[in-house]
Formats: structure tokens, sequence, C-alpha cells
């Protein structure tokens, strides 16, 4: 993508991942004046739209888009009025958590990415193969994801900001987010870089993987409403699902695992290491969701908060912010120092913080209770990450 709207997005990851520290660090030292939840608020804001929602803007725009279109003055508006909508949430969040200003940022965003949507929608047409369903795909989950946060408002007017069906509607709006949004999209652009190298999937292959992929996408939603309503037949459309999604992971490693050498070769070695930790960490997020087809396993997984906050990074930070670095970073014949040592001590916190966190919510589970220092260990683990990203940003482009 281009290398100004990399920075801005890369500045957000920063700024999110600063935040995310100071979360961290909560738990360590009282801090004057400080609301967790506001900041909490912010930082999830910045992380999904600043930097992932940014990154994947960009990414889209070049692989998807003519290049006639995408460096017109209609994109570059559109990115710098989302990035202005992003940087209204991170000054209102801390102040006045869901108020009037935060909402009308929000809101702004969301009619950013209804008209982002729609145009590359429009302006993909040229472009054939599988990598266009996927990405089209993608973008109908984005605007279904929305339909969670319209709901908020009428839900909080009538008094059940607290009940069960708020909670259904956060979750409706980050399920998509993530699960239809996001990770579509990245599989959009790993297509779109395979058919660019000659590598078309076949037909059969394109059937199945596609109507595994989406119909696990729509049934593992399911978890979410386990939490309020644990029915025998919630928790089997859940197992359905999540058996449709690790059907869809073995369908795409046996399509991949004959031409593994020829992919490789075509890549650049920080290309390669990054994708691989993004194709291993959607690999466990997909073995982990597996092993919640088990009922007794389900209500580990979203009552142990450890796991939830672990499996929400595993995301947002293992899947998707790999995916992106490794896009970025394949386009370079070579690193800085700085870049290099960035990316070391970015994927080292996020490996050590992820590790803490699945290790932390284990030792819950088994009912062994803390680790010694763990907030402290937690806390110099996640350090790596705002220094990691500080590091790429003195050098990014």
């Amino acid at each position: 993508m281009p290398s100004l709207w990399f920075r801005v997005a890369l500045g957000n990851f920063f700024i999110a991942a600063l935040l995310g520290l100071t979360l961290r660090f909560a738990f360590i030292q009282e801090i004057p004046f400080f609301n967790y939840k506001n900041i909490l608020h912010a930082h999830s804001h910045v992380a999904m739209l600043g930097w992932l929602y940014l990154g994947l803007y960009g990414l889209v725009v070049t692989f998807f888009v003519p290049k006639e279109k995408a460096t017109s003055r209609f994109y570059r508006r559109l990115f710098w009025l989302s990035q202005i909508s992003v940087l209204g949430m991170l000054f209102s969040f801390p102040f006045q958590g869901y108020g009037p200003v935060s909402i009308s940022f929000s809101t702004l965003h969301i009619f950013c990415a209804y008209t982002f949507a729609a145009n590359v929608w429009m302006d993909s047409k040229a472009t054939p193969g599988f990598s266009r369903l996927l990405l089209r795909s993608s973008l109908a989950f984005m605007v279904l994801s929305t339909f969670g946060v319209w709901s908020m408002g009428p839900l909080m007017a009538l008094g059940f900001k607290h009940s069960i069906w708020y909670h259904l509607a956060v979750q409706f709006f980050l399920h998509f987010q993530f699960n239809g949004w996001f990770i579509i999209a990245v599989l959009a652009l790993f297509f779109q870089w395979m058919e660019q190298k000659g590598h078309m999937p076949s037909k059969t292959f394109r059937g199945w993987f596609y109507g595994l992929l989406i119909g696990a996408a729509i049934l593992t939603f399911a978890l979410a409403v386990a939490w309020s309503e644990p029915h025998p037949l919630v928790f089997a459309c859940n197992s359905i699902g999540v058996l449709l999604q690790l059907s869809a992971l073995v369908l795409l490693l046996q399509h991949f695992w004959p031409i593994l050498s020829s992919i490789k070769a075509a890549l650049l070695p920080v290309q390669f290491r990054l994708w691989q930790l993004s194709l291993l960490s959607l690999c466990f997020k997909i073995v982990v969701q597996a092993a919640v087809a088990l009922p007794i396993v389900a209500q580990m997984a979203y009552t142990i908060r450890n796991y939830i906050i672990g499996f929400i990074h595993l995301m947002m930070l293992g899947i998707l912010s790999f995916f992106i670095l490794g896009i970025q970073y394949g386009q370079s014949s070579s690193l800085s120092k700085n870049q290099s040592w960035g990316l070391i001590a970015l994927g080292s916190g996020i490996i050590g913080s992820e590790a803490l966190l699945f290790l932390q919510g284990t030792l819950f589970w088994a009912g062994w209770g803390f680790m010694p220092g763990y907030y402290l260990l937690l806390f110099g683990v996640s350090a790596l990450m705002p220094i990691g990203v500080g590091l790429l940003l003195v050098k990014s482009g």
C-alpha cells in the first residue's frame, strides 16, 4: 500500500499498543484518575479501526482496485476521513466512554466503511478469480456486523444496556468483524497474491472451501449466544460451525501443501516468516475453537477472561497483524536494522503475551491460581510491542 497510508495505520498500532500497555500497568500500580473501561474502549477502537481496518483498506485498494482509481482523490479523501474518525474516538473515549462525541465519530467511521465497501465492490469487477468472491463476502460481513452496532442505541434507550440482548449486539459486531470481514479479507488478499503467481484453485476446491468457510463464520456465532443461553441446540450449532471451520483449514492445507516450495521461493524471507506466523496463529485459533465443540470446554472458553483476551489478541495480532506486516514488508528487498529489530521485538511481545495469557487461563481452569509475578511478567512482555512498532515507525516505508 502507499507508504504514507501504512505509516498512518502503523502509528495507530503504536498508540493502541501504548494504551494496551497502560491497561496492563493498571494491574500493577493504581493510576490516579484512570477509568479502565474508557481506556479499554479507546484501545480496542484504535486497534481495530485505526490499525486493522486502515491496514486492510490500503491493501484491498492496492490489490483489487484498478491503479487509476486506487490513486484517485476519492480513495485518498476517504482514507483521511476514516483516520479523522479514529482520532475522534481516540480523544473522546478516554474522557466520556460511550458518549455523544465518541458515538458521533464511531458513526462517521461506519458510514466511511459503507462507502468503502460499496466502491470497492464496484471497482473490483475487473478482478477475476476466487479472490474477488472472498473479498466481496468479507465486505458483506463488514456491513452485516454493523447491524449489531445500530441495535445498541435502541437497546440502551429502552433500558437494556446491562441485558443479554445488549451483550449479544456487541458480540454480533465483534464476531462478524473478525471472523467475517477481517479474516476473509486476509484470505482474499492471499488468494489474489496466489492468482498473480499463476496458482489458480480448482472449481471443486473453490466450492467446498467457500461453503465451509461461510458456514463456519455464521454458525460459530452460537458460542457468543451460549454465554447467555446455554441450550443444547446452541452448543450443537457451534459444534457444527467449528467442525466446518476445521474442515476448511484441512482443505486449505491440503491444497497448498504440494506447491509450498514454489510459494516459499516466491516470497522474501521476512514475508515468509511473518506469513508463517500468521498461518500458525490461524491453525491454533481453529484447533482451539474445535475443542470448544465440547460443552465443558465451551463453558471454560467464555468464562475465563484470560482465554477471551488471549483469543481476541490471537486474531488481531497473530493472524491479522502478522499478515499485514508480511505483505507490506514483502515488497521491500531489504530491511533496515530498526525494521529487523522492530519485527523481532513485536513478534516476541505477541508470542510471549499470548503464551502467558493462555497459560494463566489454564492455571485458573485447573484451580492452581496465579503464577508468581504474573501481571509484572505480562507487562514486561507486552512492553516489547510498542517498542517494536516504534522501531518500525522510524523507517516503515
